[in-house]
């Protein structure tokens, strides 16, 4: 089974784990990037807002074609109880071509759940598997059974 798997990763703790499971599933990864600066304290506040407010991302052209995959993992950081802009556009944009979807959350604190919902209902179809990772588990390498478990079921398909 061909899977690519899809991130946004403002902080650097969604890349760890979609690098991990890349390694897990042989897996290709995209990693989705805006024009928009969302670093330091003024950038965490700004898109915080934009999470909130639903807000459309502005993004660098990408080099994946969804379509040549049989599974396409999306993994985004849950941003102000949703998922982020970067990620709402690029899933908005792609939906008609996935074949299948998982999804992964990062959270600091809650709101998986919610990011979850919005993110099947974007793309007009449930995740296969969802996984929720908190930041602090992630950034202590403490993850490994849990990611190990969604890169089985993911691939069992």
């Amino acid at each position: 089974m061909k899977t690519l798997i899809v991130f946004y990763s403002r902080t650097g703790c969604t890349r760890l784990v979609a690098e991990e499971l890349a390694r897990q599933l042989g897996s290709d990864t995209e990693e989705l990037r805006e024009t928009a600066d969302r670093s330091g304290a003024r950038g965490y506040v700004l898109a915080g807002r934009d999470a909130l407010l639903k807000r459309p991302s502005e993004l660098l052209p990408t080099t994946r074609r969804v379509e040549e995959y049989d599974l396409v993992v999306v993994a985004t950081p849950v941003w102000a109880f949703t998922l982020c802009p970067a990620v709402r556009t690029w899933l908005t944009r792609e939906a008609p071509r996935l074949r299948r979807m998982a999804a992964v959350c990062t959270q600091g604190g809650c709101g998986a759940e919610r990011a979850f919902a919005e993110m099947e209902q974007i793309a007009k179809q449930p995740a296969v598997a969802r996984l929720v990772l908190c930041d602090k588990a992630v950034r202590a390498h403490a993850c490994a059974a849990a990611l190990a478990e969604f890169a089985v079921t993911c691939a069992a398909g």
